[in-house]
C-alpha cells in the first residue's frame, strides 16, 4: 500500500475533516442527527452515482470475472455498459428502500438545511476529484469491472450501521457510532484508493507481452 501517496491526496484530508467535523457537530448540537443520517444517505448515493459514472465511461475493461458462455458473445464493453446499468438498478433499489425508512424515522424533529448543504458540497467537490483521478490513472489501463460493482457496498456499510443499529436498538448516545462510521469510512477509501492506484494485471501483462514482440524484432 502507498502510504506516502494517500497521505499527499487531498481528498484523504478532506474526508477526514469532514467526518471529524461531523462528530463534533454532533456532540456541540445532537439534535442535528436526523440531518447527520440524511447527509449519510446522500454520501452514499454519490459515491454509487459517480461509480455508475466510472463504470459507464472506463475506456478499458476487464471482464474475466464472468465466463464466455455468460457473455453471450457480447464485447467486453458492452459487458460493462450492461453491468452498470444494472449496478444503478440495484444500488438505486436499495437507496430507495432507505429512503422510505428514513422518512419513517428522520422527519420528524430539527433539520440543519444549512449544514446539509455545505457538506454535500465539499463532498460532491470530494467526488468529482477522486472521479478526475481515477479518470486520468485508468486511461490507459484495463478496470476489473467485477471489483469496480461491489466497491461501493463496501464504503456504504458503516454509513447504514449507523443509520440501522440506533435505530433498532434505540441508544440515546451516538457518538460511538459516528466515530466508528468516520474510522470505517476513512479505512475504506484507503482501500479502495489502493485498488485504484494497483497495477491492473491485464494491462501489465499486455505490455509484457508486447515488450517481448518489440525485443524479438
Amino acid at each position: 500500500m502507498n502510504w506516502k501517496k494517500i497521505l499527499l491526496d487531498p481528498s484523504f484530508w478532506m474526508l477526514l475533516v469532514v467526518n471529524v467535523y461531523m462528530v463534533y457537530k454532533y456532540e456541540q448540537n445532537p439534535k442535528v442527527f436526523n440531518t447527520l443520517l440524511w447527509l449519510y444517505w446522500s454520501q452514499s448515493v454519490f459515491l454509487g452515482f459517480f461509480n455508475f459514472l466510472d463504470m459507464r465511461t472506463s475506456p478499458k475493461v476487464d471482464v474475466s470475472i464472468f465466463k464466455p458462455t455468460e457473455n453471450g458473445g457480447k464485447s467486453d464493453k458492452k459487458v460493462a455498459n450492461s453491468l452498470a446499468w444494472f449496478f444503478l438498478l440495484h444500488f438505486g433499489g436499495f437507496h430507495f428502500c432507505y429512503f422510505v425508512f428514513l422518512g419513517i424515522k428522520a422527519t420528524s424533529g430539527f433539520f440543519d438545511w444549512i449544514f446539509y448543504k455545505q457538506y454535500l458540497l465539499v463532498f460532491l467537490i470530494l467526488q468529482v476529484v477522486n472521479f478526475v483521478q481515477r479518470k486520468i490513472h485508468n486511461k490507459d489501463r484495463a478496470v476489473n469491472i467485477g471489483k469496480m460493482f461491489y466497491m461501493p457496498y463496501l464504503r456504504i456499510i458503516p454509513m447504514h450501521l449507523c443509520i440501522l443499529i440506533p435505530a433498532f436498538f434505540n441508544f440515546s448516545d451516538l457518538s460511538v457510532f459516528l466515530v466508528f462510521k468516520s474510522i470505517a469510512d476513512v479505512a475504506m477509501f484507503i482501500l479502495t484508493t489502493n485498488y485504484y492506484q494497483k497495477v491492473d494485471p491485464v494491462t501489465t501483462q499486455t505490455a509484457i507481452n508486447t515488450n517481448s514482440i518489440l525485443s524479438s524484432e
